[in-house]
């Protein structure tokens, strides 16, 4: 669907993982909303995983996490539950509004990662987490079913 993604939306949805936990409450994350057409096709080309739709993209938000926000090498990975648990809310507060996301890998690719920086001005202490399209659902669109493991399989108690 061609449709335009509402910012206010949007940023209703940001709001809502806004409030998601995070250790210390830094919050060491920042969304990125990509609408302008330009960037957005710069943008959408760089991740694998979105060939054949990556020119029907509306709206991408791509997840930045800030290494500032911690003292410690120790901490590093944080930044990755931290947004986890935001991006999770965000996904789920979309839909609340009527609209869809889709979430997209953003592989550990040094030279991808050096592309997302220049793309979007990244300061060295940013790092990309992932990205997510958003925008409206094909009311007569099918979504490819994928089995999930069995409750036996992920989960063991003791």
């Amino acid at each position: 669907m061609d449709k335009k993604v509402p910012r206010e939306l949007v940023d209703k949805a940001i709001l809502a993982a806004n409030q998601a936990p995070s250790a210390c409450n830094r919050q060491p994350y920042q969304y990125r909303v990509i609408d302008d057409p330009e960037l957005l096709a710069k943008v959408a080309a760089l991740p694998g995983g979105v060939r054949g739709y990556e020119k029907g993209i509306p709206m991408m938000v791509v997840v930045i996490g800030n290494l500032d926000a911690y003292f410690d090498e120790r901490d590093r990975h944080v930044i990755y539950i931290d947004a986890s648990l935001a991006n999770m809310t965000f996904m789920l507060a979309l839909e609340t509004l009527y609209l869809s996301s889709c979430s997209i890998n953003w592989p550990d690719v040094e030279y991808l990662e050096r592309q997302m920086e220049k793309t979007l001005k990244l300061k060295k202490h940013q790092r990309t987490i992932m990205c997510m399209a958003v925008g409206y659902a094909d009311p007569e669109g099918k979504v490819a079913f994928s089995e999930k493991r069995d409750l036996d399989y992920i989960r063991t108690y003791n």
